[in-house]
């Protein structure tokens, strides 16, 4: 449609939201650059299209045109949370924390108030939160913003199980909050439709410490991974190993984690979801290789990490322990 119609707004979006959950990052950026000849400032809509655009070109590691973008975009329609959005992702890609939380504390009066996505937005300002070890600020932001309340939503249950992951590999005590969260999954628990979420959901059924019904969805990955479609490349490339992974660092197999996260890191964008999404693979490896005593492994993909993050205060903290 957007070939024939490129100034249709709804199909582009679409077009560009199937993009990322597909994992198809050049074609996510290279899309929008299709149809932008075909808009400019006196089309209504045209920042949107600038908002889409700077996300493209952030998922591909094009940070300074990512940033410039999305910052154009919002000169034209600063309501805009996709273009907020990407502009949040540069900051984080970049551990440019401070700018981060700068950033989406002053205009959080234009991308929060009557937004579905808001909680998504949150979320990142949660991340920059995690990343300089204020961990309360990231479990007050929690209760308050990302799941105030339980929800059905899978978005924001995607959110809350990054988020309490996160804070839980650290160490953080995040209290009964993952009970809610489970509970909130365990009607979705066979759905079997997308792997990246069905992976969320058992993470928030292994810190709930549920693991009879996450191995549950283990099996139905599996399941899902014989079935024909996209979703059965997700489930088997990435999904699949994935999500045996979490279930061993569950059960403090760490080594069992490391065995299965590590050979899929690197292709884990066949699963969907975005740079920031998917460095929960890597976080999780590093721990799983601190608590296995595995040193030299943690070592080796924290230096990774923070080449391409270089002033990460979690990074730095992480590496300390490699000592």
């Amino acid at each position: 449609v957007a070939i024939e119609h490129p100034r249709d707004l709804l199909a582009v979006q679409l077009a560009h939201l199937g993009d990322f959950y597909n994992g198809n990052g050049p074609v996510q950026r290279d899309r929008i650059a299709r149809v932008l000849p075909s808009w400019d400032k006196s089309v209504p809509g045209y920042g949107y299209v600038l908002g889409m655009y700077a996300f493209g070109l952030e998922e591909m590691a094009d940070y300074a045109r990512a940033e410039d973008t999305g910052h154009q975009a919002l000169a034209l329609n600063r309501r805009d949370p996709w273009a907020t959005h990407a502009v949040a992702h540069v900051l984080e890609m970049q551990a440019r924390l401070a700018d981060g939380i700068r950033f989406l504390t002053a205009t959080q009066d234009d991308w929060a108030p009557d937004n579905a996505f808001a909680f998504h937005n949150w979320w990142h300002l949660g991340l920059y939160y995690v990343d300089i070890g204020d961990t309360q600020k990231a479990l007050d932001l929690y209760d308050t913003r990302i799941r105030p309340k339980e929800s059905g939503m899978a978005l924001e249950m995607v959110d809350a199980s990054a988020m309490l992951w996160r804070l839980t590999l650290l160490g953080v005590d995040v209290g009964a909050r993952w009970k809610p969260l489970a509970h909130s999954w365990a009607p979705r628990l066979e759905d079997g439709l997308y792997a990246f979420n069905d992976c969320h959901a058992l993470m928030a059924l292994v810190g709930a410490g549920r693991l009879e019904e996450a191995e549950l969805v283990t099996a139905l990955l599996a399941n899902a991974a014989r079935r024909g479609g996209t979703n059965a490349r997700m489930a088997g490339d990435v999904g699949l190993p994935l999500a045996k992974g979490l279930l061993a660092f569950g059960r403090e197999d760490y080594e069992g984690a490391i065995a299965a996260i590590m050979p899929i890191r690197h292709i884990a964008i066949r699963f969907g979801g975005s740079h920031a999404q998917r460095d929960l693979l890597t976080l999780t490896l590093i721990e799983a290789a601190l608590r296995a005593g595995r040193t030299t492994v943690a070592r080796h993909y924290l230096a990774e990490r923070l080449v391409q993050r270089p002033a990460s205060g979690l990074g730095a903290r992480l590496m300390q322990r490699c000592a």
